[in-house]
Formats: structure tokens, C-alpha cells, sequence
């Protein structure tokens, strides 16, 4: 398979490097790298628009695997990857190895899952994965487990439309106990803005906070990581509330009769 590497915490971050390397180990796939210039965590799924995206060919010391860093966010590097660089589309696109989990509605937010979103609004599977830590990340058995699940993409496929949102506890390999097939837990935070003065004298604030803790069904992501499982969750880019959809008849009944006349 083709295979199109990408993620929102730089080209030279160390997850992406550690996944390039397994899968040329691995010898199965023809892989491309094209990834941010610089940390684009928590980018979500901007796009550039108002300013030129900058491309530049990266030489990896220990790779001859073709390799692009783009000044503008994940979206747009798999935006540009398909569209621009590569010669043709890739079979499958692969974002991460991310530092730190992308669980609940953190994948609002996450540039690295966002970047899969992108592939699928291509028209191409994709899948995110993330490291569960922000500190001491040893990404080797992350690694080798992606490349596994990449074998059994190749042998079964994704549905159209279909992206996978994998989250792997940042354990030693004999700790982990067990995969699960989740559904996106709920994940929220005390965000706090802390005021301060830059040399100027100007006030600016610096957004800090912590994940607000508390019991989650085991059969969430985050469920799944509390108990050291990885989680693999299924998305899909329909986002109606079939359930609202079915009450808004009552809603348009009250209000079309103000707006049109027999």
C-alpha cells in the first residue's frame, strides 16, 4: 500500500519518526511523510486560506523515505500531500504517533485527528493514533502495533466515510490488557486563563487547566484507557442528531406558517 504519514506535532517529532521507521522495517508499504514545519497541536481542522502555504523537501538522516514539511496545519498538509505532492493519492493515511491521548471530545480539537478527518473527506481511509503520555513517550510498541492494524485495514478496509481514532496506553508491552472497540467518551476540563505582562507592559493571558476527573462507562475510550486497554474507536463525518431531527417537524409546524403564505 501506499502510505501517506502526517500529524500535527511537527515533521522531526519523535512519534512520526518512530512509526516511519517500523513500517520501513516492516518492508510492506511504499511510505511519504508530509507533515507540519512545527508543532500545530490543538490546530483542529483550520485550513489555510489568507496567507502562502510554504513547502519544503526534508531529508531524514536514517530514511530515504520522500519527505515534505508544510508551514500550515495538518489539514493542510494531507490537503496538499493529495492534491500536490504525491503523484497520486495514497492507499491509506496514517496520523501520529501523537504525544499525548486524543480521547471524548478532545478530538474536536486535535489537530492529529483532524488531519484523518481530512482523508476522509478525500475519499481516502485514515487512521490517528496517540500515545497516552506527555512526558518520558516511548513509542516503540505503539509503533509496531500500528503497523500491525495497518495489515489488517489492508485486509478488510474502512467504510466510506470511516476514520479510526486509536489510543494506546503508554505502558510497558506486557501491561497492556487488552484491545477494545470503544464510542467517544465525554472528556472535559477546568480551563483557566492566567493573566500576565509581556516586557512591554501589555496584558496577555495563557491558557492553562487540567482534565477534570471522574468515572467514565467502560465501554468509552476513555473507559478503555483507565482500565490500560487500547482503545479503538470508529468516527464517521455525520454529525445530525437523527433523534432532534425527528422532533423539528413540531418546530417548523410553529414557525413556516410566520414566513409563508397559502
Amino acid at each position: 500500500m501506499r502510505l501517506l504519514l502526517t500529524n500535527d506535532d511537527g515533521v522531526y517529532a519523535e512519534g512520526l519518526q518512530e512509526l516511519r521507521h517500523a513500517l520501513e522495517a516492516a518492508g510492506e508499504h511504499e511510505v511519504f511523510v508530509v507533515a507540519p514545519e512545527r508543532e500545530r497541536s490543538a490546530a483542529s481542522h483550520a485550513i489555510t486560506l489568507h496567507k502562502p502555504l510554504y513547502v519544503h523537501r526534508v531529508k531524514i538522516y536514517d530514511s530515504e523515505t520522500p519527505t515534505w514539511s508544510v508551514s500550515g496545519t495538518p489539514a493542510d498538509c494531507v490537503k496538499m500531500a493529495v492534491q500536490a505532492l504525491l503523484d497520486r493519492p495514497p492507499d491509506l493515511i496514517l496520523s501520529g504517533i501523537n504525544r499525548g491521548a486524543n480521547l471524548g471530545m478532545d478530538v474536536l480539537y486535535s489537530g492529529t485527528v483532524s488531519a484523518a478527518i481530512e482523508g476522509v473527506i478525500l475519499g481516502l481511509p485514515a487512521v490517528a493514533v496517540s500515545l497516552a503520555t506527555f512526558s518520558d513517550a516511548d513509542y516503540t510498541f505503539a509503533a509496531r502495533f500500528t503497523v500491525d492494524l495497518v495489515r489488517q485495514v489492508q485486509r478488510d478496509g474502512l467504510p466510506g466515510g470511516t476514520l479510526l481514532n486509536v489510543n494506546i496506553p503508554a505502558l510497558e508491552e506486557g501491561q497492556i490488557a487488552g484491545i477494545a472497540a470503544t464510542r467517544l467518551g465525554l472528556r472535559y476540563y477546568d480551563d483557566k486563563f492566567h493573566p500576565r505582562r509581556d516586557p512591554r507592559g501589555r496584558e496577555y493571558y495563557w491558557l492553562a487547566g487540567q482534565v477534570r476527573h471522574g468515572k467514565e462507562e467502560p465501554d468509552t475510550d476513555v473507559g478503555a484507557l483507565e482500565q490500560n486497554l487500547i482503545s479503538i474507536t470508529p468516527l464517521h463525518l455525520r454529525l445530525t442528531d437523527t433523534e432532534m431531527l425527528g422532533r423539528m417537524s413540531e418546530w417548523v409546524a410553529v414557525l413556516e406558517p410566520r414566513y409563508v403564505r397559502e
